[in-house]
Parts: C-alpha cells; sequence; structure tokens
C-alpha cells in the first residue's frame, strides 16, 4: 500500500473509469485538499489499484463524520487477486483512525457487488450519472 499524489492516479482513473463514459475528466475537485488521501497498490513499478479518500459527510447523513470514497480502480488484470479488498480495508483503516464514523461511495452498479461483499450497504434508490452516463447506487458502511 502507498500513498500518492493526485497525478498518479489520473492514467488508472482514466484507462478503468473513464472507458466508456461520457466523460473524460479525471480529475476531481478535492484531489489537492490537504485532508484527501489517495492510496494505490503498485506491482513492481506497475500501479495496478487506486483509491481516493475525501472528508466528506454523506448529504443525507450530515449527523455522521463522513469520509467519500472515490475513484476507486483496479486494472482489469490483477481483478479477483484481493488487491482491490485491500486497498478499500486500508482506506477503511484510515477514516476509521481519522474519527470517521462511516465511509460512503457513489458505486457504479457493475461494483455493486463488490462494495457488498465488503460489508457496505445501499441506500436510496439508484440512479444513472449525469457525467458518466452510467447505473449508480449509492453504498455506506458504518465504521
Amino acid at each position: 500500500m502507498v500513498t500518492l499524489e493526485a497525478v498518479e492516479t489520473h492514467e488508472l482513473r482514466r484507462s478503468v473509469l473513464r472507458t466508456g463514459t461520457l466523460t473524460t475528466a479525471v480529475r476531481f475537485d478535492e484531489d489537492d485538499r490537504p485532508d484527501t488521501v489517495h492510496l494505490g497498490v503498485r506491482r513492481g513499478d506497475d500501479l495496478v489499484a487506486i483509491s481516493t479518500w475525501i472528508v466528506r459527510r454523506h448529504p443525507d447523513h450530515p449527523h455522521l463524520a463522513g469520509v467519500q470514497l472515490r475513484g476507486m480502480a483496479t486494472d482489469p488484470a490483477v481483478r479477483g487477486t484481493g488487491l482491490g479488498r485491500r486497498l478499500l480495508e486500508a482506506g477503511l483503516d484510515r477514516a476509521r483512525a481519522g474519527g470517521a464514523d462511516m465511509v460512503w461511495a457513489r458505486a457504479r452498479d457493475t461494483a455493486l457487488d463488490f462494495y457488498l461483499a465488503q460489508g457496505f450497504e445501499t441506500f436510496g434508490h439508484g440512479y444513472t450519472d449525469p457525467s458518466t452516463g452510467l447505473d449508480h447506487h449509492d453504498v455506506i458502511r458504518h465504521l
């Protein structure tokens, strides 16, 4: 597990999260905030999994200290090896240590089974994300 600069996440965000979507944007407004953390997994010199963790309360749970998970991406060549799960666990541990009550994400429906298997629950109704054109659900995990 490594801590990354935002720019280091862009290539994997582009290749995994933007292929077949309505947008090519890979930079998040929160990328350079001092409390935003970018985590990754390397195999040799290759960055094969990434995630971005933003201190932000969920709009429907303003009473809970929240961290939003964004930009979770795993290179298709290493999917199913447990690297994504370990990356997620590392981020959850950091959020918990930082005092978060919950972690939430806007999960693509194609990744929903992954999040549910990691103890997340869906919240609210599904929707189509206007920037990507893909179906999503909000997912939440209480810490």
